[in-house]
């Protein structure tokens, strides 16, 4: 009797190990259904996501190239104004100085003109600053 019990739990423990054997290849094979299909979403998840950094990557490419557009058309146009500036600046100078020459001619021509006759038929006397 005692054999026999023996060979009952040596035959109850087979077919436990057997029907958990068996049970663990249909639970593997539904483990690996579900790892198939989060590998499916994962590479779709991760195809939408390099889609998204594509297109900001081009937004931003567009930007930084309107911005710099925009940017050297303000440096041409400041540029354009300075030289204008600059320009007017130069012909008030120009202007100035001619003036400042022609009252130093002017001065200059005063000082080392002699006067006329202005006695009025009298001699011409000295100044006295000068007697």
């Amino acid at each position: 009797m005692g054999f026999a019990w023996g060979l009952a739990a040596a035959g109850l423990a087979a077919g436990v190990t057997i029907g958990w054997m068996l049970a663990r290849t249909r639970g593997m094979a539904g483990l690996n259904e579900r790892v198939e299909r989060a590998e499916h979403a994962l590479k779709e998840e991760r195809s939408r996501a390099q889609s998204a950094v594509a297109a900001a990557e081009a937004a931003a490419k567009r930007d930084v190239a309107a911005i710099q557009a925009e940017m050297t058309s303000r440096v041409e146009r400041l540029s354009a104004e300075h030289r204008a500036e600059t320009e007017k600046l130069a012909r008030h100078l120009t202007e100035a100085y001619d003036e400042l020459d022609g009252l130093r001619a002017k001065a200059d021509a005063a000082r080392h003109q002699q006067p006329g006759d202005t006695a009025h038929g009298f001699a011409a006397t000295l100044p006295l600053s000068q007697l």
